[in-house]
């Protein structure tokens, strides 16, 4: 340390000399005496000395901290501010670790040592790691309102720190700010993938916090399951606690609730909604039909496997107008099974084609399908009769050996016969070749599934032994047989047996050809026809335009004995407006089956012309389109 020494008169005979001492103090001379000699001529020497007083600051110890400038914990919680230092030089004995609060009074700053952090905390606090780990970090328990916006800072030094110097930085960004919150933030809930009835799914629900010792205790509520509690450290003073449940998914599963409770009370709660799938399997045709006789039905069955009654299917096929029935059960916990049987009536036209059932689920559907194999009915080489046995006379009959009959409907069966005898016969009766009486004048006598179905049309005093099945079923195909009694005696007929084709659908009627192109307020006639084989209840006829004028026939179709023919006849008149319009016309059999024609015809001008006249006679008329 350089000296200098300067010599002045001061007064008369008394002379005064200085000597200026220039050094630099460091942290380690406060307390030190620093002492000054003065030697004079003869041997004489003084002394005199003071006491270093050296103010400690912030880089006079050539060392640095880390900290976050902020953390947030819950009221009534802990919370731990993460902490490491490092010096630039060896690292001096006896340390300590001090936190202060950053608080300024004047300039420049005074520091108290009484402002420590263990001071207002009054033993909340306490030092987590050690010196010797260079870890300084703070854990403070059971945070209160009043230590918001505290910003602190740590001093490690066997001695307090007194001073700081800002050149080169500012302290206050090395200070941590203190965020105490009083209102729970809402926990997060995730799902993997989507939750599917009768599958195993997992949730999650998490949150954040600064409290390893205490964390928060997170709660799932609406699944059944168990849970596993994680805790992971996010970063420093930050961690994220997880709770996670595995359960088997259910239909009534509709949403879950996660709630997490923080040690000063607070708490919040999330929901999710869940949106759970409900899977179906493949519908498979389990009874397919196979190869069948035209005209007889057969039993298919379509059934599919599915989650959640909610999702119960419908089950549709390709062919319409033929009955099905629908079955569902429960077959396992959230599984169920739908099974819809159809009565499949096959005509020879459907040989080749395919039949397919389609379950229509909420989220989709799917299909199964099998070829169809028709055959063509063809007459047995023998005919037996049930009442051969006791059969006294053997006559001659006419009776179709094969007939078709719609379904639900009614079928007349013609049947005729030649007697010559003066007495006439005295009962009809029709059987079923494999046994059972079909129609009897004596009610009794008739089976059950045809009591009050069945009726003679003819008179057999004239040889008319027709019949008539009413509402006729799908199965209903016989073969039927006619057979009589005069008294006691017993007659058999040949050639007296049917065996009934089935039709599903009624005939599509067959329209008249109409003009492609009209002039509006113009007359047009049109007849539409239809087929069928019930005389006693023939079809109806709708149009898709009011008529001026209509009629109805039935004519019996020739060369083919009891079918029929019904024309309906209707006369309109063509309402203006240019462009293409439709005109329909609906056959609606005995029981409500029904079935359409339509033609398109271009209608062109304006029927302004006849409109007076037309509304004077009330019958202008417009197509519907």
């Amino acid at each position: 340390m350089p000296a200098s020494t300067d010599t002045s008169q001061r007064r008369r005979a008394q002379w005064t000399t200085v000597s200026t001492l220039t050094f630099t103090a460091s942290a380690n001379d406060d307390g030190r005496s620093l002492k000054c000699y003065a030697q004079f001529t003869g041997g004489q020497r003084q002394e005199v000395s003071i006491t270093l007083r050296v103010k400690r600051n912030m880089l006079s110890r050539g060392w640095s901290f880390t900290t976050p400038g902020s953390i947030t914990g819950m009221r009534g919680s802990c919370i731990i501010v993460p902490c490491s230092f490092s010096y630039s030089t060896s690292q001096p004995a006896n340390l300590r670790v001090i936190w202060y609060l950053f608080q300024i009074n004047g300039y420049p700053p005074v520091f108290d040592e009484r402002q420590t952090v263990f001071s207002k905390f009054r033993g909340k606090t306490s030092l987590i790691g050690s010196v010797t780990e260079r870890n300084c970090s703070l854990k403070i328990d059971r945070l209160e309102m009043s230590h918001n916006q505290d910003r602190i800072y740590p001093w490690v030094d066997k001695n307090p720190i007194t001073s700081y110097h800002t050149v080169g930085h500012t302290f206050y960004d090395k200070t941590s700010l203190l965020i105490v919150s009083d209102h729970a933030q809402e926990p997060q809930l995730s799902i993997v993938g989507i939750p599917r009835v009768g599958e195993q799914s997992h949730v999650s629900c998490n949150v954040r916090h600064t409290c390893i010792s205490a964390p928060p205790v997170l709660t799932l509520n609406g699944l059944s399951g168990s849970d596993r509690t994680v805790d992971t450290l996010v970063s420093d003073g930050i961690w994220e606690r997880k709770v996670e449940r595995i359960w088997t998914v259910k239909e009534q599963d509709q949403s879950v609730k996660c709630t997490v409770r923080y040690q000063g009370g607070q708490q919040a709660t999330s929901e999710l909604k869940l949106n759970v799938e409900c899977p179906y399997e493949e519908i498979k045709m389990t009874e397919k039909p196979g190869e069948a006789t035209e005209g007889v039905a057969n039993s298919v069955i379509c059934s599919v496997s599915y989650k959640c009654k909610k999702n119960t299917p419908t089950i549709v096929w390709n062919y319409k107008d033929m009955q099905s029935s629908l079955n569902t059960k429960m077959i396992s916990t959230d599984t169920y099974n739908t099974v819809s049987n159809l009565t499949f009536i096959g005509s020879l036209g459907d040989d080749g084609k395919s039949l397919t059932c389609t379950a229509q689920f909420i989220t989709g559907e799917t299909s199964d399908s099998a070829t169809i194999s028709i055959k063509k009915y063809e007459k047995p080489v023998e005919e037996i009769d049930p009442h051969e046995s006791d059969t006294f006379h053997i006559l001659a009959a006419d009776v179709p050996f094969r007939f078709s009959a719609l379904t639900d409907s009614c079928v007349v069966i013609p049947c005729s016969f030649q007697y010559e005898e003066d007495v006439p016969l005295t009962r009809g009766i029709w059987s079923k070749k494999t046994g059972g009486i079909v129609y009897h004048n004596g009610r009794s006598q008739v089976l059950d599934h045809f009591k009050d179905r069945t009726r003679l049309l003819g008179d057999l005093n004239e040889g008319n032994c027709s019949l008539e099945i009413d509402n006729i079923k799908p199965f209903d195909n016989g073969p039927f047989c006619f057979h009589a009694e005069k008294g006691n005696d017993k007659y058999r007929f040949n050639n007296s047996c049917v065996f009934i084709v089935m039709k599903a659908s009624l005939e599509k009627p067959v329209m008249t050809q109409v003009p492609k192109e009209v002039e509006a307020g113009s007359t047009i006639s049109v007849s539409c026809s239809v087929t069928h084989t019930c005389p006693s209840h023939p079809p109806v006829f709708s149009w898709s335009v009011p008529n001026l004028t209509s009629a109805v026939s039935h004519t019996g179709l020739p060369g083919s004995r009891g079918s029929w023919e019904t024309t309906s006849t209707i006369t309109f008149m063509a309402a203006g407006g240019d462009g293409e319009k439709s005109l329909t016309c609906t056959a609606t059999s005995w029981r409500e089956k029904q079935q359409a024609s339509t033609v398109k015809l271009t209608v062109k001008g304006s029927t302004r012309r006849h409109r007076h006249l037309d509304q004077r006679k009330g019958v202008y008329v417009s197509l519907k389109t």
